[in-house]
């Protein structure tokens, strides 16, 4: 099994407050999940209102699918528009004999 983990750093320029910071990342989470399947969860940054920093997991037994998925769910992120991607950090986990 192959474990995909990404954090996301999203700059939120039209958010003035923490209830607008709430209303963008869960826009971003709900999409995102919808689209792709898979889990997600703002993890830090909680209570700057123009920052967010979004963590999701890929789970699949070949590593090029793994990262296609990162790199499609980053991309889909980045396209909703809602906020500018800064960095993102990724790391892929081997876990098993069967690798």
């Amino acid at each position: 099994m192959i474990v995909g983990i990404s954090v996301v750093e999203i700059f939120l320029p039209d958010s003035h407050s923490l209830k607008d910071k709430r209303q963008a990342v869960k826009k971003i989470i709900d999409k995102t999940r919808m689209k792709f399947n898979i889990s997600m969860a703002e993890f830090s940054e909680n209570n700057l209102w123009q920052r967010a920093k979004i963590g999701f997991s890929v789970v699949g037994v070949k590593k090029d699918h793994i990262d296609m998925a990162m790199e499609n769910v980053c991309n889909y992120i980045e396209s909703l528009y809602i906020g500018k991607v800064i960095s993102t950090n990724s790391e892929i986990i081997m876990l098993g004999n069967d690798i």
